[in-house]
């Protein structure tokens, strides 16, 4: 099985400073077709403007990719402190749960970024920054640039900048593909941010 989704599909969402497009079922935007895919239950991209960012916040149970496309990304949780750049991957793992703040690290440049979660219990919360590809406990994460082949039980690949083709459908920033036991073909340009789980 092989969905491609468009970016148009996405629900939108904002608050003061923050624009959000969600590409699975998200607040008030609820669509019971449409809360996972395999482990992964949400891939959020967002612009934060300057002086911007989400207060304290919780998560528990789930495991959390960051990717930065655009500037720079502050967090801060009880581990620690860290600013993400574009280029490495900040996984969190939940656990029993975390309370983090996140925000633009920048006074007068925009922060875009996207955010992969994924249903996985975890015995003690963590977080790491690496660059991709990295191995969360449920599902791996990787960015494609160019030409690859994908395949595996489970993939979702969205595209975060630039176009692909995949399978013979031009996918364009925003757009996703979600594959089961099934073979993709992947070439273009720019990044597309792939989960197999």
């Amino acid at each position: 099985m092989i969905e491609v989704r468009r970016g148009a599909q996405r629900a939108m969402s904002e608050q003061p400073g923050i624009r959000s497009w969600h590409c699975f079922s998200a607040g008030a935007d609820y669509d019971p077709d449409n809360l996972a895919f395999g482990p992964v239950i949400g891939v959020d991209e967002h612009l934060v403007a300057p002086g911007a960012g989400f207060a304290e916040h919780a998560h528990r149970g789930v495991q959390i990719m960051t990717w930065v496309l655009d500037g720079q990304l502050g967090h801060r949780d009880d581990e620690g402190e860290v600013v993400l750049r574009h280029g490495e991957v900040l996984v969190q793992l939940t656990g029993a749960g975390v309370r983090h703040v996140e925000w633009n690290a920048s006074r007068t440049d925009p922060v875009r970024f996207v955010q992969t979660t994924l249903l996985g219990a975890d015995a003690a919360p963590r977080w790491f920054l690496g660059a991709a590809p990295v191995r969360a406990t449920v599902a791996a994460f990787e960015v494609v640039t160019s030409l690859a082949w994908l395949d595996g039980a489970l993939v979702h690949a969205f595209v975060a900048s630039g176009s692909f083709d995949v399978n013979g459908q031009r996918l364009s920033a925003g757009d996703s593909v979600r594959a089961r036991a099934e073979s993709l073909v992947i070439d273009g340009a720019g990044e597309l941010l792939v989960v197999r789980g």
